[in-house]
């Protein structure tokens, strides 16, 4: 579902709903240093279980988050690391 946002300059812009709810997760998780499980983070993400659970089986697709197999627990994934340090190496000082 499409919805109507502005930005800083007060112009509208049109956001996916889905994809700033599935971000909530990712943020989450970013934020924890540890694995969780999925009624802790969906929780976090102001979320039901359930409804997190179809988010997170398509990140894992992605490779976004991993699910470890002994605890259930959910963490950010191999793509979701290297998304992050592409954006470390786009720092300037990293750079220089």
């Amino acid at each position: 579902m499409a919805t109507r946002k502005t930005d800083e300059e007060g112009t509208a812009q049109r956001a996916v709903q889905s994809v700033e709810v599935g971000g909530r997760l990712l943020l989450v998780l970013s934020e924890r240093r540890e694995p969780m499980a999925l009624k802790d983070l969906a929780t976090a993400a102001g979320l039901s279980p359930a409804r997190a659970h179809h988010y997170l089986v398509s990140f894992g697709k992605l490779r976004l988050i991993e699910q470890e197999a002994l605890t259930g627990r959910y963490g950010l994934g191999p793509a979701a690391l290297q998304m992050g340090l592409a954006g470390v190496v786009r720092v300037v000082p990293i750079r220089l």
